[in-house]
């Protein structure tokens, strides 16, 4: 239990950073699935067009 409260702003900061982590992937793949862009500025003219979809 002491190890756990002397490193308790590490855990705390490392769990932030995961929930970041989480949300941003969470983001992808909902914009992935509802056939948005990754980069946000169409398929239109990028040259991996017939990639990606």
């Amino acid at each position: 239990m002491s190890w756990f409260l002397n490193n308790l702003g590490t855990v705390i900061v490392a769990l932030v950073v995961a929930a970041v982590v989480a949300l941003i992937v969470i983001n992808h793949f909902r914009k992935k699935k509802q056939g948005k862009s990754s980069c946000g500025c169409g398929c239109a003219n990028c040259p991996m067009k017939d990639k990606c979809h």
